[in-house]
């Protein structure tokens, strides 16, 4: 058992669920962008190496 927090109601402290689940966060625009632009720079460097390869072998 855990030391009671102060301004924490005992209830609260011994429910597992509300200390365990951290909060879910929403998708925003801003984080797809930014995955839609590091996955089109990942994209971008593995092409370009497969094409420095393709050509280095000719």
């Amino acid at each position: 058992m855990t030391d009671p927090v102060p301004h924490e109601t005992p209830d609260a402290a011994e429910t597992p669920d509300a200390a365990e689940s951290p909060k879910k966060s929403t998708i925003t625009p801003m984080r797809i962008a930014l995955w839609v632009l590091v996955s089109g720079a990942g994209l971008f460097m593995v092409i370009s190496g497969l094409v420095g390869v393709m050509v280095k072998a000719q």
